[in-house]
């Protein structure tokens, strides 16, 4: 039984990490042109982890022992505690980027809420 057991624990760590092996790599840059009237201008970073800055409003709330901003719909960690706490149970608009897959927003600004 603790074999069976360990089997299956191996294959869904197997089965959690494969994604990662997977993962796109980057590819180098071709060599630039000989031509001389050709002028290059380098691409902007399309990457997945390039996100655009958001408003964001509702009140900073403590959940366990960090703050968050709690929303009509959502609640959503915030990654600047200092600034956060500033605000404690108070309405405001934080300026920032979320990260989707955790709920974070990196935090630019946090104003109160007029």
């Amino acid at each position: 039984m603790k074999k069976n057991l360990s089997l299956i624990a191996t294959l869904a760590l197997a089965a959690a990490l494969s994604p990662a092996a997977f993962g796109q790599q980057d590819q180098p840059a071709p060599p630039p042109s000989n031509d001389s009237q050709t002028q290059t201008t380098p691409a902007p970073d399309t990457s997945t982890d390039a996100q655009t800055q958001t408003s964001f409003s509702g009140t900073v709330v403590k959940v366990a022992k960090h703050y968050a901003l709690k929303t009509n719909s959502m609640t959503y960690q915030l990654d600047d505690q200092t600034k956060a706490k500033q605000f404690a149970g108070k309405q405001v608009n934080v300026s920032g980027t979320l990260d989707k897959s955790t709920s974070m927003i990196r935090v630019t600004d946090i104003q109160p809420a007029s």
